[in-house]
C-alpha cells in the first residue's frame, strides 16, 4: 500500500512572484490542502532580470565598481529570498492547520529575461505534473493566461481564493 502510495505520489510546483506575494500564498496553501502524504511541493521563483535602463539611468556607469554592479545583480535574488520566507510562513501555518507534514522544497532561480516561458520550462525540469499559481496584482496577471496556453503535459491550477 505504502510503495503503491509512493509511485502514485503528485510533484507540485507553486509559481512565487515578488509582485503577486498574496496570491503565491494562496497558492501554497492550496497546494498543501490537496497534497497527500508522499506528495512533493516544489516553491519557486524565477527573477525577473534588473533591467538596463537602471543601468542607463546612472551618470557614468563606467565610474560604478564591480561592488556596485555585484550588488545590482543580486537584487532580484535577494528580494526572491525575502518572498520565499513569507511563503515559507505561511506553508508551516497551513500545514498546521490541516495537520499535515509535506515535503516543501524552496528554490531560487537565476533571473530570467523571460519569466513566463522559464516558469514553464522549471516546471517541465523539476517533473512537475501541477502548477499552481496567483492570478497576478489584483487578478489581473498576464503570467497566468500564458501558462494556461502554453502549458503541455501539465495541469494549471490559477488560485484567486484571496480575490474579492
Amino acid at each position: 500500500m505504502f510503495s503503491t502510495r509512493l509511485l502514485l505520489s503528485t510533484r507540485m510546483v507553486v509559481g512565487v512572484s515578488i509582485k503577486d506575494v498574496q496570491g503565491a500564498k494562496s497558492a501554497m496553501r492550496k497546494a498543501i490542502k490537496m497534497a497527500q502524504p508522499g506528495d512533493k511541493i516544489v516553491a519557486l521563483n524565477i527573477p525577473k532580470l534588473v533591467p538596463e535602463m537602471m543601468l542607463s539611468s546612472m551618470n557614468d556607469p563606467g565610474d560604478a565598481t564591480e561592488e556596485t554592479f555585484a550588488a545590482l545583480a543580486n537584487l532580484p535574488s535577494r528580494a526572491a529570498e525575502n518572498v520565499q520566507s513569507q511563503i515559507k510562513e505561511a506553508a508551516e501555518d497551513a500545514m498546521k492547520k490541516e495537520g499535515k507534514e509535506i515535503s516543501v522544497e524552496y528554490k531560487v532561480t537565476q533571473p530570467s529575461g523571460d519569466v513566463k516561458t522559464g516558469i514553464l520550462s522549471a516546471c517541465k525540469a523539476e517533473g512537475a505534473e501541477l502548477l499552481l499559481i496567483g492570478p497576478g496584482v489584483g487578478g489581473n496577471g498576464s503570467v497566468p493566461g500564458f501558462v494556461v496556453s502554453h502549458a503541455k503535459g501539465l495541469t494549471v491550477c490559477i488560485v484567486r481564493d484571496h480575490i474579492e
